[in-house]
């Protein structure tokens, strides 16, 4: 009889699986212990966890089996499962996109049309071939989606087909199809095309949608949408099977045609189209930023009367972006984040969309600083005006038993954490979210190398070599030059609020190493690979020389290992009910 491990007692850096060549979990891919991202033999999976409570291990196990092999760039790929005494576990391919529900944060009234095809037409047509062959994804939901470069990636293809019941731990409550209410719940392609059309519908009008009955709650029509095409889907959306859509691309067909062939709309439905008492702000907003009209005109507005035409027209891209630069720009500057068990988390500053140049721009670096490319971060971010200190960090050791971090005799208090491993920053950032219920994270190399230059390209912020007051390296001026870390805050801050972003302690970061440049991200996102032996570690710190602390300085580091050198600093992600 199998002894199988408790999942929750699983922890980050631990080893699974076999002892000579372990899976090591990297990071929680789900709310509870059930699935994480774990690294093995270089490459990094998601794996998920066996639970003797929810059924059968033989049935877990050709679950498993029979999803391996399937291929579609809308599904991320999975394959054969772990089997021993200690352990069982699935693995799949691990997919480096924005989840879903983060990603419809940033429309909340609904995505423009093409937004929407692009996000779910390779998923329709996936969903429509593996269904001819009699398999379905089962537990699809805004979770259960990656958005790659605008496309929809689907992650945990059957995952879950082996449970005896899937229950709210698996799927968001509101895309429970009725068979999945039953005793005993009916699994076919038909619980994915509801699930689809509810996704669908999520997208279109917002994801607050959701909580509404899609019979009676969903408006009487669409303004991107012609009035014969709003009529089909409202029919699709409904519970019973039989008004479910028999193909998915030929719902991604009929809202394709409305991007080019449009229907005439008819006169005497135009103010329903509109629907302008139930989206008075939305309208109210947008005629503010193209059309210029008042607030107070607009609340004086007859109910009876049509609202002028400029207020019918869809918002362009330009005038979206405005709406969400109106948004970021009332975000407080600068957060200190309260805990739930007391204290405060890493104060952050706010950081702006930009775009600039990464890498190497003076030939004074190695060639993993180069090609020199052009990077667009097209959302806000925080992240920590310091590096995250010993006082931030004793507090989540002490909470969660993990062990105390040597400060080699210099002093704990507000100097930089140090002799923490990948592993330690990535628990601390789990830990974090946990206690504000916010996301916190790691820096992506982009939005490292972005806050350290403040729209520089300078190999220093301040300059191309470096002078006393601002940084702490090996003959860079300073006290503790050579010697040890030295509190954080004590140079100059740059142009951005940020301290320390050269020297100190140099900084883990979350992408994999890469040798160049060569095939690299052009928008923010975090770089990972299929061989992920080494994480990043930027900045240089009081031990290293000068150039190792340039902006555009990287190298590499075995995510386990610690150094007296090497500390971190966090990003917090902006909420997805604002511009994200």
């Amino acid at each position: 009889m199998n002894e199988f491990y408790d999942i929750n007692k699983l922890k980050i850096g631990q080893h699974v699986g076999v002892e000579l060549d372990p899976y090591i979990l990297n990071y929680r891919a789900s709310m509870n212990n059930t699935a994480w991202v774990a690294d093995h033999g270089g490459r990094s999976f998601v794996i998920r966890f066996y639970e003797p409570s929810k059924g059968k291990v033989e049935d877990f196990l050709q679950n498993s089996r029979k999803y391996v092999g399937i291929k579609h760039q809308a599904i991320t790929p999975n394959y054969p499962p772990f089997y021993s005494k200690l352990w069982v576990f699935s693995c799949s391919a691990v997919c480096g996109g924005e989840n879903l529900y983060s990603f419809l944060g940033k429309y909340p009234d609904g995505a423009p049309l093409n937004v929407v095809i692009g996000l779910l037409d390779t998923i329709a047509k996936a969903l429509d071939q593996i269904h001819a062959k009699e398999l379905f994804h089962g537990h699809l939901d805004l979770n259960a989606i990656q958005v790659v470069n605008g496309i929809g990636v689907m992650t945990g293809l059957g995952a879950h087909h082996w449970m005896q019941r899937i229950t709210e731990q698996e799927l968001d409550p509101r895309l429970f199809p009725p068979e999945y209410q039953r005793r005993v719940q009916k699994r076919t392609p038909a619980s994915d095309r509801f699930a689809f059309m509810r996704i669908l519908m999520a997208a279109l009008l917002g994801e607050s949608i959701l909580d509404k009955d899609m019979k009676s709650g969903l408006p009487s029509s669409h303004p991107y949408l012609s009035n014969s095409t709003w009529k089909k889907l409202k029919k699709w959306s409904r519970s019973q099977e039989r008004h479910r859509p028999k193909s998915l691309v030929e719902v991604i067909r009929a809202l394709r045609a409305n991007l080019y062939r449009p229907e005439q709309l008819e006169t005497k439905k135009t103010k329903g189209l509109l629907d302008f008492r139930s989206h008075r702000k939305l309208y109210a907003g947008l005629s503010i930023l193209i059309a210029g009209i008042t607030l107070a005109a607009i609340s004086l507005w007859p109910e009876d009367t049509p609202p002028p035409q400029q207020l019918t027209q869809i918002p362009t891209q330009e005038q979206q972006k405005q709406i969400e630069k109106k948004i970021f720009e009332a975000l407080p500057q600068v957060l200190e984040e309260p805990l739930k068990s007391g204290g405060k988390a890493p104060k952050i500053e706010k950081i702006a969309p930009s775009k600039f140049k990464m890498g190497d721009q003076h030939h004074l670096g190695d060639d993993n600083e180069i090609p020199v490319h052009e990077v667009d971060i097209p959302h806000g971010f925080y992240i920590s005006k310091y590096e995250v200190t010993f006082d931030q960090y004793d507090r989540f050791a002490k909470a969660t038993g993990r062990k105390i971090p040597a400060d080699n005799g210099w002093g704990r208090g507000n100097r930089p954490v140090i002799n923490v491993s990948w592993y330690d920053a990535k628990a601390y950032t789990s830990w974090l979210s946990d206690q504000t219920n916010q996301v916190y994270r790691l820096p992506t190399e982009i939005e490292w190398e972005y806050s350290a230059r403040a729209n520089s390209n300078t190999a220093f912020w301040y300059g191309n070599s470096v002078k006393p007051g601002y940084s702490v390296c090996d003959s860079c001026g300073s006290q503790w030059d050579g010697v040890s870390t030295a509190p954080v805050g004590s140079q100059a801050s740059n142009p951005l609020g940020l301290y320390d972003m050269h020297g100190n302690v140099a900084e883990w970061v979350e992408d994999c190493y890469h040798d160049s440049y060569k095939g690299a991200p052009t928008k923010n996102q975090i770089w990972l690979s299929d061989q992920c032996k080494s994480r990043v570690i930027r900045g240089g710190s009081w031990f290293d020389i000068p150039r190792v602390g340039r902006s555009s300085t990287r190298y590499r580091a075995e995510p386990n290992l610690k150094a007296s050198n090497w500390g971190f600093r966090v990003v917090r992600i902006i909420p997805s009910n604002t511009s994200h």
